[in-house]
């Protein structure tokens, strides 16, 4: 099978993956008074397991998911042998979605000092015990090494013509706010790339002196996704208007 070919059907497949279970788009927050809204909870879901994959495990993958009957089932079993491949750095890291919900909090306390008065709940939840507003992060993946963006749908969100292939650390994150009868106020995901930041690292790079560049890598990538989630909740209406034109 050629490389094109190879190309090609990946791309199917993670399109067909994708308009079968896509996450719901962005929606920007109305700028409501938060006062209105209070009592307000932050939260995070459970951080899942790091994927790790060497440049010959992503291409191995990928040429099996292809071959075998039925391939596009396949992609779920590679995440869960690169999530197998990553339970040794696990240990070594610290948790991104933490991490994503302090930095967020820290910036939004230092530039809307009014919206400060949020019960912060640090451990990961699946339910609130009672009706509230709710800041909830959720981290959606996160990878590193050998990076096939044709999983979880990366590459269409990224952009067809930049490749299905990276190196370096991956996240994507999202945010959502929801008021105390569940209806959504504001959504927002982040996707970060080390290659977008011309920060690309070899696995063998990120994992040398105790996953040291693993770790600040993670840490930049946390500082990223706060930055953009705090930028489009503070946004003012005339601004977000703007944007759209």
């Amino acid at each position: 099978m050629n490389k094109g070919r190879v190309v090609l059907l990946v791309l199917a497949a993670s399109c067909m993956l994708l308009l079968l279970g896509c996450a719901s788009g962005d929606k920007k927050f109305a700028q409501k008074d938060l006062s209105a809204l209070e009592p307000v909870k932050v939260c995070r879901t459970e951080t899942p397991h790091i994927m790790k994959s060497s440049g010959t495990e992503t291409a191995l993958l990928a040429l099996v998911t292809l071959a075998a009957p039925g391939g596009t089932a396949l992609l779920v079993v590679g995440d869960e042998y690169a999530k197998a491949r990553g339970s040794g750095t696990q240990t070594q890291i610290p948790d991104f979605g933490f991490l994503v919900m302090d930095k967020f909090l820290t910036r939004l306390r230092n530039e809307k000092a009014d919206w400060s008065a949020f019960t912060v709940i640090k451990e990961p939840l699946k339910d609130l015990p009672e009706k509230c507003t709710v800041i909830e992060f959720k981290v959606n993946r996160l990878a590193y090494g050998s990076l096939d963006l044709t999983r979880g749908g990366i590459v269409l969100e990224r952009g067809l013509n930049k490749g299905v292939i990276s190196k370096g650390f991956l996240s994507k994150t999202t945010v959502t706010m929801k008021d105390a009868e569940g209806e959504t106020l504001w959504q927002k995901s982040y996707l970060y790339l080390s290659e977008n930041f011309d920060r690309e690292m070899s696995m063998e790079e990120l994992e040398a002196n105790q996953f040291d560049l693993l770790k600040d890598e993670m840490d930049f990538a946390a500082d990223k996704t706060a930055a953009d989630f705090v930028e489009d909740l503070t946004r003012a209406p005339k601004e977000v208007a703007k944007v759209k034109e």
